[in-house]
């Protein structure tokens, strides 16, 4: 689920999708989705997460759906976008100047 009201940190220049964890829905799952729809792009036309980092590890740091009393990000590349996910639940995906072509 998009978020268009979630404080992402990143300034207005830019094109960025914030996603909401749905319940069920793995931390990689919702990075997927969110730079799929930040680019444009189908995500099984999309790199596979694996060549960037390991999905099961980044499932582990932020478990369930989050939550206001849960904190922390990491932050990487994937995709043509710099990726921010959130302990509380979001991830935002932003497409960069030199990403865009």
């Amino acid at each position: 689920m998009t978020d268009a009201n979630y404080d992402t940190g990143v300034g207005t220049d830019t094109d960025s999708v914030v996603r909401s964890r749905e319940r069920g829905e793995s931390v990689s799952e919702s990075v997927v989705l969110a730079v799929s729809e930040a680019t444009d792009t189908d995500p099984l036309e999309m790199s596979r997460l694996a060549d960037v980092l390991d999905p099961d590890a980044l499932d582990a740091l932020f478990p369930g759906d989050g939550g206001e009393d849960c904190e922390g990000t990491v932050s990487f590349r994937f995709d043509g976008c710099a990726v921010t996910v959130h302990a509380d639940g979001y991830t935002v995906a932003s497409q960069s100047d030199e990403s865009q072509h």
